[in-house]
């Protein structure tokens, strides 16, 4: 669905036919507005444009983490109360009839539409931000002009101008020349502002104008000069699957995608038992609704984004019912219960008393709320469903004011159909099994990091699983590649296996992860019943067990990962860790810094991302949103122009990954290519002598110097480890970057040992082990 709303990509013609319909809705929409009298016709083209409009709006709702590339319920929630968001809504609310009709004029912002697809307004867009400050150093210059010009001609002339509003009116004119001359001063003094201003307000045009036109002409460069970057770097999170149009019918879409096939039918089921409750209470005339029972039972078993999908289609049936396009406003009402089950009660979650508050504040007090004042704007603030007229007319007897009878009757209706909703979900969750999903689809990139193929296995010399012994998983998720190993529980090595990185999204394309992880434990002959702890080192920021932030390289859906591993391993506990802190304790565990003894010591793992794990005194260091260590989003390059996969420009990661090395060596190579394929052919070809090779590789190490003496200010460690994928051929650039790190370090720090791990690319493996072999015995 992400890549349909937004803006269509280079030869997606599936979104781009999207784009196109939408735009044609928006200035068909408007149509109505051109005619005084509204026919039946009209209205019904108003009624249908705008259902399509505020589906729209839902879908880039729901798709708005996917855009930015953050996850998160606060990314989810942000959306409502972003420029363009506002404009949406502002722009189908009249349509509602929630608005006077005077604010009919709003429905012309639904032209705004076509400023998120074309790439000329693109441009004019980009020049009003980047000039942004100085046109509203401009408009306060005007702005106080127009303020002290009209004062005073207010004071010189009061019977000319009766109020300061007209005075104002007169010198906002006055300074734009185009001077009405419906109101003219008549004194000296007046005339003599007069002609000033109009002097002035030339300059003052003008100043915008150039201001604008010199913007313009430098984002039309920067265009011309990277088309795809410019206009596609604004959505760092971008969906890298397949194109819906890439499969040849919709059956095979279904088999590659059986978790997308699962959330319809779920769906479906959610919709049928939503309408079904209402009407059964409709006809039954019970004081209790039920009716968001399936929006809250698929926000539990799938995700708060389908159950508004659930939500929004049942409220579009009772606007077609009632053939009323305001009732698509209760939509807001299935949000929050969406929302609520979702975040506070989804499964896997524990259910707690603050949990309970938190919902019934909600779904009681904010709903109620919202009721309230939908029922002043339809119904003249008298409540007219089943049971809220046998609360408000007993209350209103009580002598109770009726805004209050309204609200509180409202509450109670709601307080009613809340606890009956909870009930009945809790009792119908329970009838469904967790399901995990596995496409069958083909990764989506080769694994240049995998030895001898897709999927390698070797077994340690001496170190075997005893018969019947329980084992432990160290899984380390990189951005090419997927190391596992198969631990003993007091820590020894028995296997190791390593495939390409296979996509975890949330619409279920796992892409034979089973067959990996089923393949890598029938080779040693374990059980997966023995698995007892799996330890799951992930790029990303990792602020609790089912939050990842930050993930620029992977596409990885934390929550879906955990729940495969469930599936796979049911007698497993697990463990998550972000990659580059598993990495660091991995090396300490059993690595460079155990052998140097080193207590305070930073370790990074360079590889398809940059990233470093730290350890103080022997203690990892994580922080409150789990960014310790993210060294790879360090600004090392403040004037370049690349963009990072967090989304902004100058990262280290953009200069010392092995993505950015093929891309430098290719830079600097005569013909713009190279030829190098990995970060490995540069490496050799810089051994070898090549020059562009031997440039990109002086480069990467020069960054990586200089993000290491930024670290050193701030952690003093006793050593700097270098670990990941591209540690392997550490002997090209160890040296290059000894020295530069002492041109950019501070004296005292000059002197700390720079090594590469002894673990080479298995310190994140052995750390996830590490960490799961911790926990659990903790745990018992």
């Amino acid at each position: 669905m992400f890549e349909i709303v937004q803006r269509a990509q280079p030869g997606d013609g599936l979104s781009r036919a999207y784009d196109i319909f939408i735009v044609f809705v928006a200035f068909a929409s408007l149509v109505p507005l051109m005619f005084k009298e509204q026919d039946t016709l009209l209205t019904m083209l108003d009624v249908v444009t705008v259902y399509i409009l505020f589906f729209d709006y839902i879908m880039r709702w729901i798709t708005h983490d996917f855009k930015t590339g953050k996850k998160g319920w606060k990314t989810f929630a942000k959306y409502p109360f972003t420029p363009l968001a506002i404009i949406d809504l502002l722009a189908i609310l009249p349509s509602l009839g929630i608005l006077p009709q005077t604010f009919r004029f709003l429905r012309v912002l639904r032209v705004a539409k076509i400023f998120r697809y074309s790439k000329n307004l693109m441009i004019v867009t980009n020049v009003l931000k980047s000039e942004r400050r100085t046109l509203l150093a401009v408009l306060v210059v005007a702005i106080a002009y127009i303020f002290v010009s009209g004062l005073i001609m207010f004071v010189n002339e009061p019977d000319t101008f009766n109020t300061f509003f007209v005075a104002l009116y007169w010198a906002t004119t006055a300074l734009t020349t185009v001077g009405y001359g419906d109101i003219a001063p008549h004194t000296d003094l007046g005339m003599g502002i007069s002609m000033i201003s109009s002097l002035f307000g030339i300059a003052v045009i003008a100043l915008p104008a150039g201001i604008i036109t010199g913007g313009f002409l430098e984002e039309v460069r920067k265009s011309q000069e990277d088309r795809v970057a410019y206009f596609h770097s604004a959505t760092p999170g971008m969906y890298k699957g397949r194109s819906l149009g890439s499969y040849a019918s919709v059956g095979a879409y279904a088999k590659a995608h059986p978790k997308v096939v699962f959330y319809l039918k779920f769906m479906v089921l959610g919709i049928v038992l939503d309408i079904v409750l209402y009407n059964l209470a409709a006809w039954s005339g019970l004081p209790l609704w039920l009716d968001t029972a399936g929006t809250a039972l698929v926000a539990i078993m799938l995700e708060p984004a389908a159950a508004l999908i659930v939500g929004f289609v049942n409220n579009m049936y009772l606007a077609v019912v009632f053939q009323n396009a305001g009732n698509l406003l209760y939509f807001a009402l299935s949000a929050i219960v969406a929302l609520v089950y979702g975040i506070l009660f989804a499964r896997g979650r524990k259910i707690t008393m603050r949990s309970i508050g938190i919902a019934l504040v909600f779904l009681v007090g904010v709903s109620a709320v919202i009721s309230l004042g939908l029922c002043y704007a339809f119904d003249g603030g008298v409540p007219t469903t089943a049971g809220t007229v046998d609360y408000f007319g007993l209350l209103a007897g009580w002598g109770v004011p009726a805004p209050i009878a309204c609200f509180c009757a409202l509450a109670f209706d709601k307080l009613v159909d809340a606890v009956g909703v909870f009930v009945l979900v809790m009792g119908a969750r329970r009838l469904f099994k967790p399901r995990s999903f596995d496409s069958g689809e083909a990764a989506d990139a080769p694994c240049p990091e995998c030895e001898d193929g897709p999927d390698v296995l070797r077994k340690t010399a001496d170190e075997s699983l005893e018969e019947g012994a329980d084992a432990v998983l160290g899984i380390d998720v990189g951005g090419t590649s997927t190391k596992i190993g198969v631990f003993t529980e007091d820590g020894k090595l028995v296997a190791r296996s390593t495939f390409a990185t296979a996509p975890v999204r949330a619409d279920g394309s796992s892409a034979k992860l089973a067959e990996a992880y089923q393949m890598m434990l029938a080779r040693n002959g374990v059980a997966a019943e023995r698995i007892c702890a799996i330890g799951l080192a992930v790029p990303g920021m990792v602020a609790a067990e089912e939050s990842l932030k930050l993930c620029p390289n992977v596409d990885l859906d934390l929550r879906a990962y955990k729940a495969f591993l469930r599936a796979e391993f049911p007698r497993a506990t697990i463990h998550v860790i972000n990659d580059a802190d598993a990495a660091v304790l991995g090396d300490q565990w059993a690595g460079s810094a155990r052998e140097f003894g080193a207590s305070t010591f930073a370790l990074l793992t360079l590889g398809t991302g940059v990233g470093a794990g730290v350890v103080v005194n022997g203690k990892l260091v994580t922080g409150s949103n789990g960014a310790v260590g993210e060294i790879g989003h360090l600004c090392v390059e403040p004037g370049s122009d690349i963009v990072c996969g967090c989304g902004r420009t100058g990262c280290l990661e953009q200069f010392a990954s092995s993505r950015a090395l093929v891309r430098m060596a290719g830079e600097f190579a005569s013909d713009g290519c190279g030829g190098y394929e990995s970060a490995k052919d540069v490496f050799d070809a810089a051994a070898a002598g090549d020059k562009a090779a031997k440039a990109a590789v002086e480069r990467f190490a020069d960054r990586l110097a200089f993000g290491l003496s930024q670290v050193a200010c701030l952690v003093d460690p006793d050593l700097f480890v270098l670990g990941g994928g591209m540690a392997a051929s550490a002997d090209v650039y160890l040296e290059t970057i000894r020295e530069c790190y002492k041109r950019y370090a501070l004296e005292v720090c000059r002197k700390t040992p720079i090594v590469a791990s002894t673990l080479g690319n298995d310190c994140g493996m052995y750390g996830a082990a590490y960490r799961a072999i911790r926990e659990s015995r903790v745990s018992h």
